[in-house]
């Protein structure tokens, strides 16, 4: 029954204009043992709901841009204060002084209030904007929210159980310290162990990816903290070693999207009863109350967050859109009162029914402030203005993968456009025999990344190699020609006398060569090493751009060193109109010495050169020096050399 409603419900939702979310929290009240009673709350149902909440909070930890969270903690901090602590103050007033509850139970009330939880951030999913900085602040005040709401709950329950005691408090503390050594300490540990071993293996992968979740989740759960935040902090820590849009992050994505959340969100629609208000007509003059109350304080908050935060009226519709739903934590406090005594069992009812209301109206209020926001900000400059399009030549297979690997990152996400990988042949006998040789070659290579970008190969014969770069890059219009260093122990001057010197006489195009003796997932540190005249290059954006889809693929900083405070100033002008100034750390810094104070011979660090060819404004001879005598000396780093367009 519930797979029939995930199979046929989207495309219905869609035609009646209601989003998926309402329409499946619908879908469960209707089959639910308040509705048709087609369906029952079993435990086998109740565990695949469980599963869900814990997937979407899990996602929620992988998915947030953890650059834009640092940055931004003070607002999340203000927005989670706000968003819990009005709430609160409403929510007990009102249910002490107008619907005159007991002291304990108005506490317990208040503190369901306060807490919410992201039922709508599935559908900033699908319109693309989890990365946006809005939402990365408005997840950070959702966990803190949520802390300080079953904090108060664990208080409320102490204080009414054995008065006040300093030990439940300092234990809880002891609880918390543990939940963040296993989950921070122990985990990252073993997680990065264990999926570099196991690369490419994605099924091997994913089935560990889902250990550490719920092994997370049992943690909080023994250690007495709410599952969902050991779902979301086991998010957290993977964030860095799965990296957005790879082949692994897309089937976690996909499996929780149209398994997992969906059952989650059925499940909550079914423990609704709308049957009581019919016999108990009073208790919907208490919903009506406890709903006005729920919307309020959240909208309260939001309005303040505008006030003090100078947020636009979009994304204070977005605050108040994603906070304003209740799930997990607030049942999680009603049933602990409940069982406890303090909470009648019409407030347990009216809960289930404020939760459905309040993810609905969280679902129309977050789509529509979603789509807005997708209107008014522009995305990465380049990715819209330009369209890109990699042109690969590839030789040699041992530097292969980690090209076609690079090409990925770099790629902005638009499954239109292929990466293209090309192989030039010199006219010569069985040539057909050597291109269907290298043609399965490079598909293996291909099949062996398991990535969801597309890739159309191509070979060309031709008397020149350089000729057969050129022409082919002119025919698919590429935007960035990548190309392998051979062989690591080749002097740079001996390649750049040959192809390359050709290459870059014969074409205006952006030219990125790379040395990798290692994958781009062991990178850890990200320097980017800028001649002085960078910013006059007609290819400044370009690279840029380019770089900035790099460095937020890889979760990353970028340190920018440059001896010009003119070029420092051009980078932060234009990465702070576009979005991307908070990958890069700008620094001012003689470039010789940066390097060698700084940089250290490990795989672990990526050296990024922005280089120019001759006769050009930003050539430096000088430089030019200090780069080669670099890339002599360090031989385990990723080399990336990049030629801009001229």
């Amino acid at each position: 029954m519930v797979l029939l409603i995930l199979l046929i419900g989207p495309v219905f939702f869609e035609r009646v204009r209601i989003p998926s979310i309402v329409g499946l929290l619908i879908s469960g009240a209707i089959i639910g043992p308040h509705g048709f009673n087609l369906v029952s709350p079993d435990l086998e149902f109740s565990l695949l709901g469980t599963m869900g909440l814990l997937y979407l909070m899990f996602l929620a930890g992988l998915e947030i841009d953890l650059i834009d969270f640092i940055e931004n903690k003070a607002k999340s901090i203000f927005i989670g204060l706000a968003t819990f602590v009005l709430p609160f103050i409403l929510g007990y007033l009102v249910c002490r002084y107008l619907l005159h509850y007991e002291v304990i139970a108005s506490w317990l009330i208040a503190a369901m209030l306060s807490s919410h939880t992201l039922i709508s951030y599935p559908l900033l999913g699908r319109l693309g904007i989890v990365s946006k900085p809005i939402v990365t602040v408005i997840v950070g005040a959702t966990i803190i929210a949520d802390i300080l709401a079953l904090v108060a709950m664990e208080l409320i329950t102490n204080f009414a159980d054995k008065g006040f005691e300093m030990d439940s408090l300092l234990m809880l503390g002891l609880h918390f310290l543990l939940l963040f050594f296993v989950v921070f300490l122990v985990i990252p540990r073993l997680s990065r162990v264990f999926l570099n071993k196991y690369e490419g293996d994605l099924g091997v992968q994913y089935i560990f990816v889902l250990v550490i979740l719920f092994a997370s989740s049992l943690v909080a759960y023994l250690l007495e903290i709410e599952p969902i935040l050991g779902a979301f902090f086991s998010g957290l820590v993977l964030n860095r070693l799965i990296i957005n849009s790879s082949p692994l992050y897309k089937r976690i994505e996909f499996i929780g999207s149209n398994l997992f959340i969906p059952f989650f969100l059925i499940s909550i629609g079914i423990l609704a009863n709308f049957k009581v208000y019919l016999n108990q007509p009073v208790q919907l003059v208490f919903l009506i109350v406890m709903i006005i109350t729920a919307l309020a304080g959240k909208y309260l908050a939001a309005l303040l967050s505008r006030l003090i935060l100078k947020t636009s009226k979009t994304e204070t519709d977005l605050i108040f859109g994603l906070s304003v739903s209740r799930a997990a934590s607030a049942i999680a406090i009603i049933l602990i009162g409940f069982n406890m005594g303090f909470i009648p069992e019409a407030v347990l009812n009216n809960t289930v029914i404020l939760i459905l209301v309040t993810s609905i109206s969280s679902s129309y209020i977050t789509q529509k402030a979603g789509k807005k926001l997708l209107f008014e900000e522009d995305t990465i400059n380049g990715g819209n203005k330009v369209k890109q399009k990699i042109l690969v030549p590839v030789a040699n297979p041992s530097n292969m993968e980690n090209l076609l690997e690079f090409a990925s990152l770099i790629k902005v996400e638009d499954n239109n456009i292929p990466v293209y990988p090309l192989t030039i042949f010199t006219n010569q006998t069985e040539v057909r025999t050597n291109i269907d040789k290298t043609q399965q070659r490079i598909t293996k290579v291909i099949d062996s990344l398991q990535s969801d970008v597309s890739f159309e190969t191509s070979s060309r014969i031709d008397n020149n190699v350089t000729n057969g770069i050129v022409r082919a890059a002119e025919e698919v219009i590429a935007t960035a020609i990548v190309m392998g260093w051979n062989k690591s122990k080749t002097p740079f001057h001996i390649l750049f006398g040959n192809v390359l010197k050709n290459l870059l006489n014969k074409t205006e195009r952006m030219v990125i060569v790379l040395k990798t003796p290692s994958t781009f997932r062991q990178i850890r540190k990200i320097h980017l090493l800028c001649p002085e005249n960078a910013q006059y290059e007609k290819g400044f954006h370009l690279w840029l751009d380019t770089l900035g889809f790099l460095i937020k693929k890889l979760q990353l900083k970028a340190s920018v060193d440059c001896n010009s405070s003119q070029t420092l100033e051009a980078i932060q002008y234009y990465t702070s109109r576009n979005g991307t100034l908070k990958y890069f750390d700008l620094q001012q810094n003689e470039v010789s010495q940066h390097i060698k104070e700084n940089i250290r011979n490990s795989s672990a660090e990526l050296l990024v050169f922005i280089h120019s060819r001759k006769k050009t404004i930003s050539y430096s001879k000088t430089f030019e020096g200090v780069m080669n005598s670099t890339m002599a000396r360090f031989n385990k780093n990723n080399i990336v050399l990049i030629y801009p367009e001229q």
